[in-house]
């Protein structure tokens, strides 16, 4: 396989857990000034957001931003599409895109 596409997957995950910790600080900066309701991002942007590749950016940064620690389906599915996320990853970068 050509390089490019390795390093396309790199930027993409790169760009998308970049693109998640944007959206969760947003997230938190709208619930701190109390603009719940009109908030552009919601709890389901949010997952699947996760789920295109995000997850681990997202909760690593949910500590670091203290924010969601609460929240049982965040803390239980995160770790589980991270999980999922980085086994796709890997097969990716070794398989050569082969998943089955």
């Amino acid at each position: 396989m050509p390089v490019i596409i390795y390093i396309v997957l790199a930027v993409y995950i790169v760009a998308v857990n970049f693109y998640g910790i944007l959206m969760l600080k947003f997230q938190k900066q709208d619930r701190e000034f109390g603009d719940e309701e009109n908030s552009s991002v919601s709890d389901a942007k949010l997952l699947f957001t996760a789920v295109l590749g995000a997850a681990t950016g997202i909760f690593t940064f949910m500590f670091i931003f203290r924010y969601r620690l609460k929240s049982l389906l965040f803390m239980v599915l995160l770790p589980v599409i991270a999980a999922l996320n980085v086994y796709i990853a890997v097969l990716a970068f070794t398989g050569n895109f082969m998943f089955f």
